[in-house]
């Protein structure tokens, strides 16, 4: 174990959270993203915990920011679920990295083609659902001015999160209809906010193609992710068949 960590570690369990959080500002990003993954690691490991685990990262990550390497980490429900009072902080869901992508971006593309999960035993990618339900209750009921302005944002391919999804999230299995209704959900939301045009059509569709060949899908009407680009780019889904040939 890394010396940072096992003196973080020291501290959290003689319950000096004073000298637990010096350490953590003391430390450098890299450490301080191993840390930020040991308190999830340890709140997901017994439900008790939970809460006082969640509740010393966030107040690492309130006190000297979100770290801007953790922005890929942040890829699955789990971790999604762990940091949403650290992110609803200070617009931290908006804020991006050095591929202009922000949380969003990477909950919508998958945990495994994001990076390195935070977690140790992390789903196959190509199992991979995002986690739309949760991130519409956010959008619902929570303050949802900086989630609403992340849906928005595009990244150095010029994707925003939803095209993120069509563009390079490995699962073309069908959405379950919870999660299909809140992608529409989103989608409706971020329409409101801005014209969404068909500049990206094409490179979606390509990548789609490359998906569906890889993993030996038929590209037809009845693919779920095709419907779904047809739908978003408001094109007969034909078109979009055709397109894709």
């Amino acid at each position: 174990m890394q010396q940072h960590l096992q003196i973080l570690i020291n501290f959290l369990t003689a319950n000096n959270f004073k000298a637990a959080l010096q350490h953590y500002i003391d430390s450098s990003e890299m450490e301080n993203v191993a840390q930020l993954a040991f308190t999830f690691q340890q709140g997901n490991k017994k439900l008790a915990n939970f809460d006082v685990y969640q509740q010393t990262a966030t107040k690492f990550i309130k006190a000297k920011n979100l770290p801007i390497t953790l922005i890929a980490r942040i890829s699955t429900h789990d971790t999604l679920s762990f940091f949403t009072p650290a992110l609803q902080f200070e617009d931290n869901f908006s804020k991006t990295n050095d591929q202009q992508r922000n949380v969003l971006h990477y909950l919508l593309i998958g945990n495994l083609l994001a990076g390195n999960s935070l977690a140790t035993n992390s789903t196959p990618a190509n199992s991979v659902q995002p986690p739309f339900n949760y991130l519409r209750s956010l959008m619902l009921f929570e303050s949802n001015e900086p989630l609403c302005a992340a849906l928005c944002q595009r990244d150095y391919q010029n994707l925003n999160p939803v095209e993120a999804y069509f563009y390079a999230n490995p699962n073309l299995t069908n959405l379950p209809d919870h999660e299909l209704s809140a992608l529409f959900a989103l989608i409706e939301i971020e329409s409101k906010q801005q014209a969404i045009d068909d500049v990206n059509y094409l490179k979606v569709l390509l990548a789609v193609k490359k998906l569906c060949n890889e993993n030996k899908i038929s590209k037809n009407s009845e693919l779920q992710r095709l419907i779904l680009i047809a739908t978003y780019y408001k094109k007969p889904i034909k078109q979009v068949i055709n397109d894709m040939s």
